[in-house]
């Protein structure tokens, strides 16, 4: 039988990463945040370990002012291979969550 944690890494590609940052995604220069508000510590302890394993993303788990809600950030040495992965998904009007702010500059 296969785990949730299974079935989450499985299905994690770069175009379910791009419309995650696209949804609860945003530019925390020199990084990205993604807002995890609803998942417990465990679940974003799991996605951190996909991103990190999967894609080679260094990122981490940061719990936010309010109780018991957790944020993941990739790293600024990691944009460039976070943009790699993403950019032939993201809608052009959402670049900005990638710090893209001048499209002729991608």
């Amino acid at each position: 039988m296969i785990s949730n944690f299974e079935l989450l890494e499985k299905y994690m590609t770069p175009l379910t990463l791009a419309i995650w940052i696209m949804d609860d995604g945003g530019w925390a220069k020199p990084g990205v945040r993604i807002s995890c508000n609803s998942f417990s510590l465990k679940e974003v302890e799991n996605l951190v370990s996909i991103l990190k394993n999967k894609f080679d993303l260094d990122c981490n788990l940061q719990k936010i002012s309010i109780k018991n809600r957790y944020s993941i950030y990739i790293k600024g040495k990691s944009i460039n291979k976070l943009r790699d992965l993403t950019l032939n998904y993201f809608n052009e009007s959402m670049y900005y969550k990638l710090g893209i702010i001048d499209n002729n500059k991608i």
